[in-house]
């Protein structure tokens, strides 16, 4: 897929490709195989999707470029408008032209000026802005060599979307197109940025004047990112790849996890992400140009997906032989179907894969434990060990016989 088709528009679409089929539609989000170092195949995370919401209409002008929020609020962009919204999406205010002549005009920021706004981030009251240009260099033919190479980052007010006069031309290092979006780490005082198209590593700016730090080398190609934003300790991407692969990156090592690909057996481009904190877990959600009927009008289909999270097991009841254990599954998201498998020393006990284990005098001095497996909708499982406990002696009922005994005198 060439780096361009991502800008090129058909009947208000950007499309990779004139009419590309995907075969396998949206759905559930598994996890998959790792390509980094084997051992951290177990650290993949699972994503379920949820639901979708679908904007058409003007609604679909303004945010198929961009999001994030700040947990009140969306955020979007459009190429070159700014959107804030509730977050049920009712619009609370929008501009367009979003970039100010200032930028979009020749400067030396950018000799040809400024006109395509990517994936936005946000962070204590201000909305970081990438903003670069598809008009070709004078004298260059236009194609992708000589476009999208003037990348800058822009600091705007989140309360009234009002560029703050703030704005940084990247340091660039020869590497073209790097301003498809910019995600930032403001506790520490980072943004970070990466090439288009195969990149191999990732760019650290200093986030108080977006000087460049350093790069980070990753174990696999990122592939057409046009989305990123940071996760306790990792930089997620959203890719308009031939996969329409959502990745992630550690900040500290470079591994690259596929976490999943985001389908439709349609025409698409994948656009930004952003993340969000909910009261059933933390979403991902993600925003995806669609086009359903080649005849018909395109839109932009907003999907939210819920990080699947095991709980921690724990054993309840007083491990005394003559008793019962029962297993307390902990706060798992969403909600799977549970089962269980009692153990024995590490070792599987037969046929006891209910709720309840009784302790039975052959099991004194045993270490006791259960596994419990929860399996969600999408079908995938996890299943998780809880600590043991050892069966002792029951105490309760020694006491109460020399209490008898004393009775009788």
């Amino acid at each position: 897929m060439e780096a361009l088709t991502r800008r090129h528009f058909i009947g208000g679409l950007a499309v990779a490709g004139a009419a590309v089929a995907i075969s396998a539609a949206a759905g559930p989000a598994q996890a998959a195989p790792s390509k980094a170092a084997p051992e951290a195949a177990s650290d993949i995370e699972t994503w379920q999707l949820i639901g979708k919401d679908v904007f058409t209409g003007d609604a679909e002008g303004t945010r198929g470029q961009g999001v994030a929020t700040d947990g009140s609020h969306w955020y979007f962009s459009s190429s070159n408008g700014l959107e804030i919204t509730d977050m049920k999406y009712n619009t609370v205010l929008t501009t367009s032209p979003a970039i100010p002549a200032e930028l979009a005009n020749p400067s030396q920021l950018s000799s040809k000026g400024l006109n395509h706004i990517g994936d936005v981030d946000y962070a204590d009251g201000h909305l970081y802005i990438p903003l670069d240009s598809s008009m070709s260099d004078p004298g260059s033919p236009h194609e992708y060599p000589y476009e999208y190479n003037t990348p800058v980052f822009a600091l705007y007010k989140a309360g009234d979307l009002t560029f703050t006069g703030r704005a940084t031309a990247l340091d660039a290092h020869g590497v073209h197109d790097i301003a498809s979006w910019v995600a930032v780490d403001a506790e520490k005082g980072l943004a970070y940025g990466m090439a288009y198209a195969d990149a191999t590593q990732i760019a650290v700016y200093r986030l108080s004047d977006f000087t460049f730090k350093k790069y980070i080398p990753i174990s696999q190609p990122i592939n057409e990112a046009q989305g990123g934003k940071v996760h306790q300790g990792w930089i997620y991407f959203s890719c308009n790849d031939a996969e329409q692969t959502i990745a992630r990156a550690n900040l500290k090592t470079g591994e690259v996890q596929v976490l999943f690909h985001l389908t439709v057996p349609y025409p698409q481009e994948v656009e930004g992400l952003a993340f969000l904190e909910t009261g059933d877990g933390l979403t991902l959600n993600i925003l995806n140009r669609e086009q359903p009927d080649p005849n018909g009008p395109s839109n932009v289909t907003f999907y939210h997906y819920l990080l699947q999270t095991p709980g921690k097991p724990v054993l309840k009841g007083t491990p005394e032989v003559g008793s019962y254990l029962t297993a307390n599954h902990g706060k798992w998201t969403p909600a799977p179907k549970f089962s269980y498998q009692w153990l024995l020393n590490g070792t599987p006990v037969a046929h006891a894969t209910g709720h309840r284990f009784d302790l039975l005098s052959t099991y004194l001095g045993d270490k006791v434990a259960v596994e419990v497996t929860g399996t969600w909708a999408d079908g995938t499982s996890t299943t998780v060990e809880s600590a043991s406990v050892k069966v002792r002696r029951d105490s309760g009922r020694a006491s109460g016989h020399k209490g008898r005994t004393t009775s009788r005198r």
